[in-house]
C-alpha cells in the first residue's frame, strides 16, 4: 500500500491555486465557492497559510500572495530549465527582428504573457507579464486552440475552425489587426519531448510593419529560435 497523502497540503495549494492575474485577493467565500468546502474550514485555511506567510491579508477578510510565495517565485524560474533557455533566447529574438517578443502558457482564461522582451524602437508595442490574452482573435490564443485536443468543446464559428485547420496544419499563428487594429503577431509553439505544447513564442508589433517579407524572416527566426530552446531545456534536464 502506497503512503498516504496529506489532504491539507493538497487542499492549501489548491487555495492557493486560485490566484490569477485578475483575482488577486480571495476571501473565505472565494474559497467557499470555488472549493466546496465549508465556510469554518476555509476560514482556517487561509489564517493558517497567513501564518506560514503564503498569504498576507491586503483589507478586512481578504487575502493576497504573500512574502513566502514571493520569495519562491524567482527560484522556480530560475530552476525551470525551459524557463532559463526561454530568458536567454528572446532578447536575441528581439533584437535581430527588432521587434518584441512574448512567451505565454495557457491558463484557465486564456494565455498568460509569462516573459516579454521589448523592442528598442522609439515607438513600439509593449505588453506587461501577467497579461491574459483572448483566445480567438490573438495569434498565441489561436495557435493554443489550434493545439488543443479538446477545441471541438470551445465551439467556434466555421470561419474561425477552418483556421484552426490551418494552423494546425501549417504550425504557425498569425494576428493581423484581428484583437488591435493597429496591432500584428505571429506565434509558433514551444513543446516537450512527447510533442505536447507548453508555451507559445511570439513576435508582435505594429501592423504596418508585418508585411509578407518580415513574416517569412520572422516564423524563420521563431522556428530557430524554438529548436533552440527545446533543446537546450532538454540537456540541462
Amino acid at each position: 500500500m502506497g503512503t498516504p497523502l496529506n489532504a491539507s497540503i493538497i487542499k492549501s495549494f489548491e487555495i492557493l491555486g486560485l490566484f490569477t492575474a485578475q483575482q488577486t485577493e480571495i476571501c473565505t467565500a472565494t474559497v467557499v465557492e470555488q472549493t466546496g468546502i465549508n465556510n469554518a474550514t476555509a476560514h482556517r485555511f487561509l489564517l493558517s497559510l497567513q501564518q506560514a506567510g503564503a498569504l498576507h491579508t491586503t483589507r478586512r477578510g481578504y487575502f493576497s500572495l504573500g512574502p513566502a510565495v514571493a520569495r519562491l517565485a524567482p527560484l522556480t524560474a530560475a530552476s525551470n530549465p525551459l524557463m532559463q533557455s526561454v530568458t536567454t533566447e528572446i532578447p536575441r529574438l528581439s533584437q535581430s527582428l527588432n521587434e518584441s517578443v512574448m512567451v505565454c502558457r495557457l491558463s484557465d482564461d486564456g494565455p498568460v504573457c509569462v516573459a516579454v522582451s521589448a523592442s528598442d524602437r522609439p515607438i513600439s508595442v509593449n505588453i506587461r507579464t501577467g497579461t491574459v490574452l483572448p483566445m480567438d482573435s490573438t495569434a498565441q490564443g489561436k495557435l493554443w486552440l489550434a493545439n488543443s485536443t479538446d477545441r471541438q468543446a470551445q465551439k467556434p464559428d466555421k470561419s474561425l475552425q477552418q483556421e484552426l485547420k490551418t494552423i494546425a496544419r501549417r504550425g504557425y499563428a498569425t494576428n493581423l489587426g484581428d484583437n488591435e487594429p493597429d496591432i500584428a503577431a505571429i506565434a509558433v509553439p514551444i513543446r516537450d519531448q512527447h510533442g505536447t505544447m507548453l508555451l507559445s513564442l511570439s513576435v508582435f508589433g505594429m501592423l504596418s510593419r508585418f508585411d509578407e517579407k518580415l513574416i517569412k524572416r520572422a516564423l524563420r527566426q521563431l522556428r530557430t529560435t524554438v529548436a533552440r530552446i527545446e533543446k537546450a531545456a532538454v540537456t540541462l534536464v
